[in-house]
């Protein structure tokens, strides 16, 4: 637990220094939020939903997706390419310790931005914070980081390379958030393409998860539907990732 706590600490420390990852991560869905909130004002959904009182829980996942699959798998990969886990298990530390450190300070950096956000939100465009749906919110926000970690535990397990997956986590970043509902609402979408988001693009369930919760129309287990999904997509990536890491042996 002290190696845990230290780690975390320094994968910190380190992430402050990270100037590029902070800016992206702070600024990108506050700006996002800004544009949108004007450009889509007066657009409805589902009947007579302002589409600007959905733009914060569909811009929260934008910030999972940045920090799990961006922020944390870059992080993991220079980690392996430069055989730091290596180097931390002749010290005792074990790799999985070493992940939980890197996933954790990641983990505090998306809780931070997504406060950030939804101040500015309710400051800039008097967005409500339904605080009495938090709790199921919150469960929302931790399945869909279930489903990126998963991902990301894929893509890391097939790419030995940093500057390769910083590429291929790129394009997967952008396909999510611009195929996956999170920039532009789904129903906006023309039908063979919201088609293809939920049959290809699996994020679009935990927006539909993050929408509903936040509007204030029923609890988590309301969506059972959209939580089976992605834990079970969450289980094909893990499953996915361990065969390719025994088929090249990398695990024991």
């Amino acid at each position: 637990m002290d190696n845990l706590i230290a780690l975390s600490g320094y994968q910190i420390k380190l992430l402050m220094r990270n100037a590029k990852s902070l800016i992206l991560g702070f600024s990108l869905p506050i700006a996002m939020f800004f544009i949108f909130s004007n450009l889509l004002a007066g657009y409805k959904v589902d009947g007579n939903i302002p589409l600007t009182d959905l733009l914060v829980p569909a811009y929260i996942p934008i910030i999972i997706v940045n920090g799990v699959l961006v922020i944390y798998g870059q992080t993991f990969m220079l980690y392996k390419e430069q055989g730091n886990l290596l180097k931390f298990k002749l010290l005792g530390i074990s790799g999985l310790t070493v992940s939980s450190g890197l996933y954790i300070a990641t983990f505090l950096f998306q809780i931070a931005a997504s406060m950030l956000l939804m101040a500015f939100a309710a400051v800039a465009k008097g967005v409500v914070i339904p605080y009495e749906s938090l709790p199921n919110i919150a469960a929302a926000f931790l399945l869909i980081n279930v489903y990126q970690f998963a991902l990301t535990y894929f893509l890391t397990s097939l790419i030995n390379k940093s500057v390769t997956y910083q590429g291929v986590s790129q394009l997967v970043f952008y396909y999510q958030i611009f195929l996956g509902g999170l920039t532009f609402p789904p129903e906006m979408f023309p039908s063979f393409l919201r088609e293809f988001v939920y049959i290809f693009n699996p994020i679009v369930y935990g927006l539909e998860m993050m929408r509903g919760l936040w509007s204030g129309t029923g609890n988590l287990l309301d969506y059972g539907k959209e939580a089976a999904i992605l834990i079970v997509v969450s289980a094909v990536f893990v499953g996915a990732g361990i065969m390719v890491q025994k088929k090249f042996g990398k695990i024991a």
